[in-house]
């Protein structure tokens, strides 16, 4: 008489286990990995998004406003402390806005928050050259936004600033 077991040995089942084991913990590290990528993405498209509110800030007031920390004087002022060598100004270290009273400039550059992530958002000027010279109507902006208390920028941008208004003819650009 010969006795037949159906089922799995000790050793199949030990094997099984291991494979199994192996196929879950490199799916958990790629699923890490995907949530580490979203993350790092969604904390730069909110920096982004930060950094275009700014220059549309800056842009707008600096038309608008006779004085105040972005007056266009008072931007032109910062930007001829800007150094000149090599053929290109040297971009001066960014500064965080005295804002005074002013809740919009507050919630830009220094309470700036999305979802609970803290950013600090700070720029500098420097004079707009065309044909070798210094164009009085023209700024250069660059924004930059830091994750909060980190050292380098996770974005920048760099656009420009005039005070040239709709009513008034734009600075030639010859």
């Amino acid at each position: 008489m010969q006795d037949e077991q159906h089922g799995f040995s000790l050793i199949e089942v030990l094997v099984s286990i291991t494979i199994l084991s192996i196929i879950s913990v490199s799916l958990i590290s790629i699923f890490s990995q995907s949530l580490s990528a979203s993350r790092d993405s969604t904390e730069l498209t909110f920096a982004n998004y930060l950094a275009k509110n700014a220059a549309s800030y800056i842009e707008r007031e600096a038309i608008e406003s006779d004085a105040g920390p972005f007056a266009f004087d008072t931007l032109a002022k910062q930007a001829e402390l800007t150094i000149y060598q090599n053929g290109a100004f040297e971009v001066p270290t960014p500064n965080t806005p005295s804002c005074g009273v002013s809740a919009i400039c507050d919630s830009i550059f220094n309470d700036a928050e999305i979802n609970n992530l803290p950013f600090d958002v700070k720029f500098s000027v420097t004079p707009h050259k065309i044909n070798g010279q210094n164009d009085p109507n023209l700024l250069d902006l660059y924004v930059y936004v830091y994750p909060d208390g980190q050292p380098e920028p996770i974005t920048s941008l760099k656009g420009s600033i005039t005070n040239a208004t709709l009513n008034q003819s734009f600075p030639s650009t010859k």
